[in-house]
């Protein structure tokens, strides 16, 4: 193989690599291929980068050392093998530490918050809490059986009801 192909496979490796990071650094996120009977063992980024490793391997071995064709190959190949499996182990770890975007409404019942936007009284309409649930600030529809919420006020929420929170007025002491 000459130093042309290693340079070639490395520059058209390296630019689709840059090209996916982009791409997830800005939201658009690129689906994994999957083959059917390869499992996670597959995966279209690993590939760009052991094609990117190895092309690299490929040019810096054939410019800065003595090493045959077939040795140059094997080590190219070796090391594009290497970080291959890395990049598939990974993949792997980060798919595990993925969450879903499903939050249960039913977490709220026993949390307090705080009243966005008043509360009619006797469920005679919706009003808007926040409320910090799995992690984040979260906005919901609230009711309460009692007298109106106003705006600031604290709130416990100790039912849900067609998706809004049932909340009743929250004394600290």
């Amino acid at each position: 193989m000459t130093v042309d192909l290693y340079w070639n496979i490395a520059i058209i490796s390296s630019s689709l690599l840059g090209i996916l990071v982009l791409l997830n650094l800005f939201g658009f996120d690129v689906d994994e291929i999957e083959i059917d009977g390869l499992g996670d063992a597959f995966s279209f980024n690993a590939l760009i980068a052991f094609f990117c490793i190895a092309g690299w391997t490929g040019y810096l071995a054939h410019d800065m050392t003595d090493m045959g064709s077939t040795l140059i190959l094997g080590t190219s190949v070796a090391v594009g093998v290497v970080f291959y499996i890395v990049s598939i182990y990974f993949l792997d770890k980060l798919k595990g530490i993925e969450t879903k975007g499903n939050v249960r409404i039913e977490g709220a019942i026993g949390q307090t918050g705080t009243v966005y936007l008043t509360i009619p009284a006797n469920q005679q309409g919706d009003g808007q809490i926040q409320i910090t649930l799995q992690g984040g600030l979260r906005t919901y529809y609230a009711q309460t059986k009692g007298d109106a919420i106003p705006t600031g006020e604290q709130v416990l929420v100790y039912d849900t009801e067609n998706r809004k929170l049932l909340v009743e007025k929250y004394n600290l002491t």
